[in-house]
């Protein structure tokens, strides 16, 4: 599905997390996304389990020492 129809704040509704790490996220190339001309960035649809798998891993690694 190549539908780019989800808003930060839907995607972040869907994956259960805050806007601002869906746009943490995004900035890091992590998700795919088109920025609309209003500047509002439309995510592709169907990236909420891609959120969470990524929030899921860095939840995990938090507080664990860096070689």
């Amino acid at each position: 599905n190549d539908m780019y129809t989800d808003t930060t704040g839907e995607l972040a509704r869907q994956a259960k997390v805050q806007p601002p790490t869906v746009r943490k996220y995004a900035d890091a190339g992590l998700l795919d996304f088109v920025t609309a001309s209003n500047g509002t960035r439309l995510f592709k649809a169907g990236q909420a389990t891609r959120v969470r798998e990524i929030y899921s891993a860095r939840m995990a690694n938090r507080g664990r020492k860096r070689a």
